[in-house]
Protein backbone atom coordinates (compact mmCIF):
# COMPACT_ATOMS: atom_id res chain seq x y z
CA UNK A 1 0.00 0.00 0.00
CA UNK A 2 1.67 3.17 -0.89
CA UNK A 3 0.70 6.69 0.85
CA UNK A 4 0.57 9.38 -1.88
CA UNK A 5 1.77 12.64 -0.16
CA UNK A 6 -0.87 15.34 0.70
CA UNK A 7 -1.22 17.56 -2.86
CA UNK A 8 -3.15 20.92 -1.80
CA UNK A 9 -5.95 21.80 -4.02
CA UNK A 10 -5.41 24.24 -6.28
CA UNK A 11 -7.00 28.03 -5.37
CA UNK A 12 -8.78 29.88 -8.24
CA UNK A 13 -7.33 32.65 -9.34
CA UNK A 14 -8.02 36.13 -7.17
CA UNK A 15 -10.55 37.36 -9.37
CA UNK A 16 -12.79 34.12 -9.19
CA UNK A 17 -12.34 33.45 -5.84
CA UNK A 18 -15.78 34.29 -4.61
CA UNK A 19 -15.09 33.70 -1.08
CA UNK A 20 -15.98 37.00 1.02
CA UNK A 21 -17.91 38.44 -1.32
CA UNK A 22 -21.41 38.11 0.60
CA UNK A 23 -19.40 39.90 3.41
CA UNK A 24 -18.49 42.79 0.88
CA UNK A 25 -22.40 43.12 -0.44
CA UNK A 26 -23.46 43.04 3.19
CA UNK A 27 -21.55 45.83 3.52
CA UNK A 28 -22.98 48.02 1.19
CA UNK A 29 -26.59 46.79 1.26
CA UNK A 30 -27.63 47.03 5.04
CA UNK A 31 -26.80 50.85 5.50
CA UNK A 32 -28.47 51.28 2.92
CA UNK A 33 -31.49 49.36 4.21
CA UNK A 34 -31.55 50.56 7.79
CA UNK A 35 -31.39 54.00 6.21
CA UNK A 36 -34.94 53.18 4.39
CA UNK A 37 -36.60 51.71 7.20
CA UNK A 38 -35.30 54.70 9.49
CA UNK A 39 -36.65 56.72 7.13
CA UNK A 40 -39.92 55.63 6.48
CA UNK A 41 -40.35 55.31 10.13
CA UNK A 42 -39.78 59.10 10.70
CA UNK A 43 -42.05 60.01 8.10
CA UNK A 44 -44.63 57.94 8.94
CA UNK A 45 -44.27 59.30 12.67
CA UNK A 46 -44.38 62.51 10.60
CA UNK A 47 -47.99 62.31 9.44
CA UNK A 48 -49.22 60.20 11.94
CA UNK A 49 -48.46 63.48 13.88
CA UNK A 50 -49.89 65.52 11.14
CA UNK A 51 -52.79 63.88 11.42
CA UNK A 52 -53.76 63.49 15.14
CA UNK A 53 -53.22 67.21 15.09
CA UNK A 54 -55.87 68.05 12.36
CA UNK A 55 -58.35 65.51 14.33
CA UNK A 56 -57.69 67.66 17.27
CA UNK A 57 -58.31 70.78 15.69
CA UNK A 58 -61.64 69.35 13.69
CA UNK A 59 -62.79 68.13 16.73
CA UNK A 60 -62.17 71.54 18.83
CA UNK A 61 -63.49 73.17 16.34
CA UNK A 62 -67.04 71.27 15.97
CA UNK A 63 -67.23 71.15 19.63
CA UNK A 64 -66.06 75.38 19.63
CA UNK A 65 -70.37 75.54 18.15
CA UNK A 66 -71.53 74.41 21.61
CA UNK A 67 -69.99 77.71 23.12
CA UNK A 68 -72.51 80.78 23.59
CA UNK A 69 -69.71 83.54 24.36
CA UNK A 70 -65.70 83.64 23.12
CA UNK A 71 -64.74 82.49 27.09
CA UNK A 72 -66.72 79.45 26.84
CA UNK A 73 -66.09 78.70 23.27
CA UNK A 74 -62.24 78.84 24.44
CA UNK A 75 -62.50 76.66 27.08
CA UNK A 76 -64.44 74.14 24.90
CA UNK A 77 -61.76 74.13 22.65
CA UNK A 78 -59.08 73.67 25.15
CA UNK A 79 -60.77 71.03 26.55
CA UNK A 80 -61.12 69.12 23.52
CA UNK A 81 -57.99 69.36 22.27
CA UNK A 82 -56.84 68.35 25.31
CA UNK A 83 -58.91 64.87 25.14
CA UNK A 84 -58.02 64.43 21.79
CA UNK A 85 -54.47 64.50 22.22
CA UNK A 86 -54.38 62.71 25.50
CA UNK A 87 -54.26 59.10 23.62
CA UNK A 88 -52.17 60.56 20.72
CA UNK A 89 -48.53 58.38 21.39
CA UNK A 90 -46.82 61.21 18.37
CA UNK A 91 -47.66 64.15 19.69
CA UNK A 92 -46.32 65.39 23.18
CA UNK A 93 -49.57 67.71 23.77
CA UNK A 94 -47.01 70.11 25.71
CA UNK A 95 -45.79 71.35 22.72
CA UNK A 96 -49.23 72.03 20.99
CA UNK A 97 -50.14 75.75 20.87
CA UNK A 98 -53.58 76.52 20.37
CA UNK A 99 -54.85 79.96 19.45
CA UNK A 100 -58.81 80.29 17.73
CA UNK A 101 -60.45 83.58 16.00
CA UNK A 102 -63.32 84.38 15.48
CA UNK A 103 -63.87 86.25 11.72
CA UNK A 104 -67.75 87.61 10.98
CA UNK A 105 -69.77 84.42 11.91
CA UNK A 106 -66.65 81.88 11.01
CA UNK A 107 -64.83 80.49 14.35
CA UNK A 108 -61.23 78.81 13.08
CA UNK A 109 -59.25 76.71 15.44
CA UNK A 110 -55.50 76.36 14.89
CA UNK A 111 -53.31 74.08 16.67
CA UNK A 112 -49.24 74.68 16.15
CA UNK A 113 -47.14 71.57 16.95
CA UNK A 114 -43.64 72.47 17.09
CA UNK A 115 -41.24 69.51 16.48
CA UNK A 116 -37.87 70.77 17.35
CA UNK A 117 -38.43 69.74 20.66
CA UNK A 118 -39.29 65.78 20.30
CA UNK A 119 -35.80 63.44 20.04
CA UNK A 120 -37.51 61.48 17.33
CA UNK A 121 -37.29 63.86 14.96
CA UNK A 122 -34.50 66.32 16.10
CA UNK A 123 -31.75 63.07 15.67
CA UNK A 124 -32.86 62.61 11.71
CA UNK A 125 -30.70 62.42 8.58
CA UNK A 126 -33.56 62.60 6.97
CA UNK A 127 -34.91 66.61 5.41
CA UNK A 128 -38.58 66.70 7.25
CA UNK A 129 -41.35 68.23 5.65
CA UNK A 130 -41.65 70.97 7.99
CA UNK A 131 -40.38 71.22 11.47
CA UNK A 132 -43.70 72.77 12.62
CA UNK A 133 -46.98 71.16 12.00
CA UNK A 134 -50.33 74.03 11.81
CA UNK A 135 -53.11 72.98 11.33
CA UNK A 136 -56.76 74.73 11.06
CA UNK A 137 -60.48 73.94 11.30
CA UNK A 138 -63.09 76.38 10.58
CA UNK A 139 -66.57 76.48 11.41
CA UNK A 140 -69.22 78.88 11.05
CA UNK A 141 -71.53 79.97 14.04
CA UNK A 142 -75.12 80.61 13.15
CA UNK A 143 -76.01 82.35 16.25
CA UNK A 144 -73.53 85.24 16.03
Amino acid sequence: MTILPHIPARRAPLRQDERGSLLVEAAFAVPLLVSLLFGLLIYGSWFMAAHCIQQAANDAARTAVAGLDAAERRTLVDTSVAASLAGAATVRAANVTVSTSLNQSYYTVTLDYDLTTVPLFRAILFPLPAAQIRREAVVRLTAV
